[in-house]
Parts: C-alpha cells; structure tokens; sequence
C-alpha cells in the first residue's frame, strides 16, 4: 500500500543527504516509522492508509501510542499535524530499540543506562556475602549482559570506560564491611583471558572496539543496502572504498568514529590475533 501511495505520487518522500536517497518508511518487527517531509497532505494521506489497514486487517492502530518527531519543523506544523493524527509530539533525543536516536554518544549522560544497570548488579550489598570466585562469574556476567547493539553503534568514552572499571574494581576488592581492599594483582591481569593466565573478566572497552569494527565488514561485503546509501549520501562516503581510507570533518559524528578506529592498536590486535 505504501509502495502504491509513493508511486502515485499520493506520498512526498523525505529526500536524505547529498544524493537526495529517497525514504518513506522503516520496520522493524512491529514497529512502523513513517518519513516525510513538512507537508500537510502527506500526513492525511498517511492518515487515510493507516485507516485502510484497519478496515482490510481488522486490526486497530493505536495513535494515543504513536508519536510524531519533528527535525527543523515549525512549531505551528507540528501541532497542526499533531491534531491530524491524534498523536503527541516528542522531541529528540528519544529512545528506541535500546538506544537514544538523537543524543550526542561522546557525552557522559548518554551512557548513564549502562553504568545505572552496572552499578546496580554489582551492589556492595552482593560484595558482601560473595567470595572471590563468585564476584568474578557476578562481573563477567554484568559485562555479558551489557546491550551489544548499544556497544555496536557507539564508541564508549574514555569516562565512562573509567567508571565501568572502577565499579568492577570496588566490587571485586571490597571488603566484608563495604571498604575498598588491596588489590591482590593488577588489573590487566584480571581482565586477561584465562588461557594467558589472566582471570577471563574481559575489557568493555576491547568488545565495544570489535563490534564497532564489523561494520569495517559490513560496509565493505554488502552490495548497497539502504543504510550503507543513507550513510554514503549524508557523509559524502565511496561506497567502493573501505571506511578506513575515508577521511572525516569534525562533525562526522558516530562514523567519524567508527572510521577512525585504530586496528593497530596493540590490545586490540592481540585480542583478535
């Protein structure tokens, strides 16, 4: 239906970066993101195929649920469609699939999920009434369960990778009555694998760099998905060259980032090598 409505010109699709890709809509499982730009007939007709689904289907959609995102609109607009759909507005950064779309990844505040989940399964509390190899399989499972797709996407600041430490750190040393002890080795050899007689914790730091390089892989191995034109038209990318050789200005964002990545970083070759 949505292909249909675009093809008949019923649809203005919103025209992204440079290379003006064109984009209508995004799924994911259940959930629909609609994309177009400031037009007030776009927004009914969207309205009117929603309803079809709705008498074809049988089934009901929920706009008290839904909400509308505005990027540069005025703000007259924005309630004006607001009233059409029946929704509310939200502004960005708003979260969605586990991350926050929007927000800067290089500040602190963004990563506060992950360091609140972490501090509270490694509570002083559990420090107290666990020994030395039960705070190690509590740590190792924390970072285990650390979201990848979060990890995937952003590169974790120096800060926040010093807080995560240092929460490890307090919970593994403590003592019975809460104090900080004396740390028994260092802590690279806590976090060295078992097999070069480390302790097998890992690094947070070592994980988020790897998965940030996989999309070294994808961008390289993949024909020319949408994302990968969406990435290319907003960064003035080659899709022909590896993101290695892409140079970035300062505002590139999480793929200047990415594209930064140093795989000859010592650690970083020795985990993989």
């Amino acid at each position: 239906m949505l292909g249909e409505a675009v093809r008949n010109g019923r649809i203005a699709l919103l025209l992204v970066g440079g290379d003006h890709i064109e984009l209508s809509h995004l799924q994911f499982v259940d959930d629909t993101i609609f994309f177009c730009p400031p037009e007030t007939e776009t927004i009914l007709n969207y309205k009117r195929l929603l309803r079809c689904f709705e008498l074809m289907s049988g089934l009901s959609i929920n706009f008290d649920k839904s909400n509308l995102i505005s990027v540069n609109c005025e703000q007259g607009w924005v309630d004006q469609a607001c009233g059409l759909l029946g929704c509310k507005q939200v502004v960005l950064p708003v979260r969605y699939l586990g991350i926050s779309l929007g927000a800067n990844p290089r500040l602190v505040k963004t990563w506060k999920s992950i360091i609140d989940k972490v501090e509270a399964k490694l509570s002083l509390w559990k420090a107290k009434v666990l020994n030395k190899a039960g705070k190690l399989v509590l740590i190792k499972s924390v970072l285990n369960s650390l979201p990848m797709y979060y990890l995937s996407l952003y590169k974790m600041p120096k800060a926040v990778a010093d807080k995560l430490i240092a929460l490890q750190r307090q919970f593994l040393w403590c003592k019975e009555d809460g104090t900080y002890g004396i740390p028994l080795v260092k802590w690279e050899l806590v976090q060295a694998p078992k097999k070069v007689g480390g302790l097998g914790v890992g690094d947070a730091v070592l994980r988020n760099t790897r998965l940030l390089f996989k999309w070294w892989w994808h961008f390289s191995k993949e024909d020319y998905p949408l994302w990968k034109k969406i990435v290319c038209s907003c960064y003035n990318l080659n899709p022909n060259v590896m993101l290695a050789y892409h140079p970035f200005s300062e505002n590139g964002g999480l793929w200047k980032d990415i594209c930064q990545l140093n795989i000859k970083e010592h650690r970083v070759r020795q985990k993989n090598g």
